[in-house]
């Protein structure tokens, strides 16, 4: 490679390469370059998909686990440079009044919609009422399974969820999603949860038809058997 990184491309390049410690970083970032051409760039780096990462470091000398390969994949395509670590859930639950919806998040760092429903690292779990929001639940994402039954594994982990924001989703995917009574919310760039959980919030105050429709389809609970729930003694 005869083109000088900045110092934030190579730290970036330098982590996603820690997430693969079977291939050297020199290698590494030969498999780049020659993906991407030179000289290297985050744009380029947000432009590579899950699936051109796996054929690209397809080896079977070094037989590299696809939960690593999501993993230099959030890294090398995230917003903002981070070591991909999972929120900690709040020390006390808050007791929700009126009707709750649950919201999954696919996510790679933090509270973030950062993740494309077929690889992200995590799905983070969020009631939200028109009282406030909260998030109760981190599910890691198991990576032994693709294709079909893969998709079958996401939709079962967040199958109690009438919500999906996702920073990506394919269309058969997202139809699957969608039969399975949860409704995909695709954004258009990584952002943080708040900002759909503030929307979400406010749209609670008088929830449309198609979200009671979800609601009464999901089976949620009664406000009353909600509140025994959230709110234990």
């Amino acid at each position: 490679m005869s083109t000088v990184m900045s110092d934030d491309l190579a730290l970036r390049v330098a982590m996603a390469s820690k997430a693969i410690p079977e291939l050297a970083l020199q290698d590494f970032v030969n498999l780049l370059v020659k993906q991407c051409g030179e000289p290297l760039s985050e744009k380029k780096f947000r432009a590579l998909s899950p699936k051109i990462l796996r054929e690209l470091l397809q080896n079977p000398t070094l037989n590299i686990d696809r939960s690593h390969i999501n993993q230099v994949h959030a890294i090398l395509s995230s917003a903002q440079l981070s070591p991909m670590q999972a929120p900690k859930l709040p020390e006390s639950r808050l007791c929700f009044t009126g009707p709750v919806v649950t919201l999954a998040v696919s996510s790679n760092n933090m509270e973030q919609i950062d993740g494309h429903f077929g690889s992200c690292l995590r799905f983070l779990i969020y009631q939200v009422s028109a009282a406030g929001y909260q998030l109760v639940e981190v599910r890691p994402v198991a990576e032994n399974l693709t294709g079909d039954a893969r998709t079958s594994y996401l939709i079962e982990l967040i199958n109690d969820c009438q919500l999906l924001a996702t920073l990506s989703i394919g269309g058969p995917a997202a139809a699957r999603v969608s039969r399975a009574d949860i409704l995909p919310l695709k954004q258009m760039t990584p952002q943080a949860s708040e900002l759909i959980l503030d929307r979400l919030q406010i749209v609670m105050l008088a929830p449309p038809r198609w979200l009671e429709k979800l609601l009464e389809r999901q089976g949620v609970l009664s406000i009353e058997q909600q509140q025994e729930c959230l709110c234990p003694a």
